[in-house]
């Protein structure tokens, strides 16, 4: 299929000309899954109408139509869009409208969704944003999400937004059906089987809360952890530090486990909010500060292949020079071999090559095919193996013998551990020479070893060995990080070196043990003891030559309570449940997040609504406290 970049003289257009445009590329986009222009691009006309002709109707229009939804959810709260600035000024401007600071958050390009909880806690209905005020239902398969609570502790109807997403982790190994981790998101969303879509290992960030009596943003993110929900990473800024908040996010973007492709900005007073009120678009509030991207038109003239630490072949495409953002550029990600397919890319197409930011330049459609159909390898670039074909992507599983996969993970070590002066090109060296081919053969090298290399001195192999020698203290958190377990990531580490606080415990859990843990869940659960138990041989040698350092208290608790686990459930009616869980701390008890074996206590409230939590207490064996009896506790 060809596609079209936009006309030339666009900018010419008149409203009519602007209209029509909109309502075709919205079709093409939502109800074709086929979209023709680039994001950027279809911005650009949308932006370009909203000044012409502000109050047109084709600007509440945009999203899917009626006959492109699937099972219709009317939203009981409409689920508008944001207004776009484009530079400083233009959201300086609009910070002036209202008092108070701001909330910065990044703006994440998955799936945008609407979860709907009732009096009782108990998730009803999630559904896609779709036309704003219609969605599609997609109950079952978020239910499955790790983020995402079944039940949470709340005696009020309340809707909770966020924004469904994949980890760029994880699609950089998963075997999927698209092409980009926000497609993959979408496709997982409406898979009919509720096991396949959690095979996918979607995740959710929360943004919004509506229906709990709250002042600020901040309070709504404080009450979406306290029910288990893994809020957006988010912070109060004044005006003056926007530009420098959005030129962080400009800055960090590559080193961010997902997709984001703007900066939201809200003011944080709620009454703020209320007085602003919404246009039938937008909300007057909040912001998307977008990310500019710069495309150009460019040849496709060759393929070259990647091979990953985890195996997967990724096809990198070789154009004809190009400036964008300032930069010349002869080589675009292509994704991976589905891209390839639904694009009918071949060599010697005309191509649209996109930027944004300081990131890889990407293939963003084909303006017009080539002569010479593209292949899959027939054999790994890096070993030789014949690869496998499955679906959408391609994998090399010569996993120990690929020098490009043993490369991956030596470098993924080094760099998680802090042991520098490995590069590439000395990494690439040692194990071509067998000398490094396991995160085990850092603490084997010998000096002797190093100086049979060309280039390497004294100076250095001593500088190397230093590192390594360095590395042998190390805290829980990056040894469980430095393994490459798929899902256990810098965070997920660090919350189970806090949680369980040593290695042998770690080993030890069970899915049961991770699944009461806020933001983990059944699949997530399920995961990492798996991917513990496959690295154990790994680990045996590992921990002959490191000292793995728990972690330490600053201030170890004590009172009478040392060592037992409080949960609420139910709404109680002498403190709230902050205040109890601040007067545990002082007595030394600790507040737990999940009913498990291991939890002392499950606290009643006196006002009732104990919910789900109380049966599985039950089932367990758990003491059950009511309110009365834990305030006499406390005593």
């Amino acid at each position: 299929m060809s596609f079209e970049s936009l006309p030339a003289d666009w900018a010419t257009w008149d409203v009519a000309q602007l209209e029509q445009s909109v309502r075709y590329h919205n079709r093409q986009y939502w109800d074709a899954n086929a979209p023709v222009i680039s994001d950027y691009d279809y911005d650009r006309i949308v932006e370009k109408l909203k000044r012409l002709r502000p109050d047109s109707e084709v600007l509440n229009e945009m999203g899917p139509s009626g006959a492109a939804a699937g099972e219709p959810v009317h939203h009981a709260h409409a689920m508008l869009s944001l207004d776009k600035a484009y530079d400083e000024k233009t959201l300086l401007h609009w910070a002036t409208k209202f008092n108070g600071d701001l909330v910065m958050t990044p703006k994440v390009d998955g799936v945008a969704c609407s979860i709907r909880y009732d009096a009782s806690g108990r998730l009803v209905v999630a559904a896609t944003r779709g036309s704003g005020s219609v969605g599609e239902n997609i109950t079952a398969n978020v239910s499955r999400i790790s983020d995402v609570p079944t039940r949470i502790d709340t005696d009020v109807e309340v809707e909770v937004r966020g924004e469904v997403y994949l980890p760029l982790s994880t699609f950089e190994s998963m075997k999927g059906d698209f092409a980009n981790p926000r497609n993959t998101a979408a496709g997982a969303l409406k898979q009919k089987d509720p096991d396949k879509s959690a095979r996918v290992g979607l995740r959710f960030f929360l943004y919004d809360v509506i229906g709990n009596v709250v002042d600020t943003e901040i309070d709504k993110f404080t009450l979406g952890a306290r029910w288990g929900f893994n809020p957006v990473e988010h912070r109060l800024v004044a005006r003056e530090q926007v530009q420098a908040g959005y030129d962080e996010y400009v800055e960090r973007r590559d080193d961010l486990d997902f997709e984001i492709d703007g900066v939201v900005f809200k003011a944080n007073r709620l009454d703020e909010q209320k007085r602003l009120g919404a246009t039938a678009h937008h909300p007057r509030y909040a912001i998307a500060y977008k990310l500019q991207g710069e495309s150009a038109q460019t040849v496709l003239r060759d393929v070259e292949w990647s091979v990953s630490r985890t195996g997967a072949l990724t096809p990198v495409g070789l154009v004809d020079p190009v400036s964008l953002s300032g930069a010349t550029v002869t080589r675009i990600s292509l994704h991976n071999w589905g891209l390839v397919q639904s694009k009918k890319l071949s060599l010697n197409a005309t191509v649209i090559a996109m930027r944004r930011g300081g990131v890889i330049p990407h293939l963003e459609h084909v303006v017009e095919p080539g002569d010479q159909m593209l292949f899959p390898p027939a054999t790994c670039p890096s070993c030789g193996s014949i690869p496998v074909v499955d679906g959408e992507f391609i994998e090399c599983r010569n996993r120990s013998a690929c020098p490009a996969q043993v490369v991956g993970v030596l470098s993924h070590f080094a760099k998680v551990t802090g042991i520098e002066g490995f590069g590439q090109v000395w990494l690439e060296t040692f194990v071509a020479a067998g000398v490094l081919m396991s995160p085990i053969d850092f603490y084997k090298l010998q000096r002797a070893d190093l100086l049979n290399f060309d280039r390497m001195g004294e100076t250095l192999a001593d500088k190397l060995l230093g590192q390594v020698e360095a590395s042998k203290a190390m805290p829980l958190a990056v040894f469980l990080q430095s393994l490459g377990i798929a899902d256990l990531g810098k965070t997920a580490s660090e919350t189970l070196a806090t949680q369980f606080n040593s290695l042998d415990r770690i080993r030890a859990i069970s899915a049961e043990d991770l699944e009461v843990i806020p933001g983990f869940g059944q699949l997530l659960a399920e995961r990492i003891p798996k991917g513990l138990a496959e690295q154990r041989q790994l680990i045996d040698q590992l921990i002959t030559f490191i000292d793995i350092q728990a972690v330490e208290n600053a201030d170890p608790p004590d009172g009478p309570l040392i060592g037992q686990s409080f949960l609420f459930t139910g709404t109680l009616t002498q403190m709230t449940r902050s205040e109890a869980q601040s007067r545990l701390a002082e007595l030394g008890g600790k507040a737990a997040s999940g009913v498990s074996k291991s939890l002392t206590y499950l606290v009643v409230g006196d006002a009732g609504r104990a919910g789900s939590k109380l049966a599985k207490a039950q089932k367990l064996g758990v003491r059950v406290l009511s309110e009365a009896d834990f305030m006499t506790l406390l005593e």
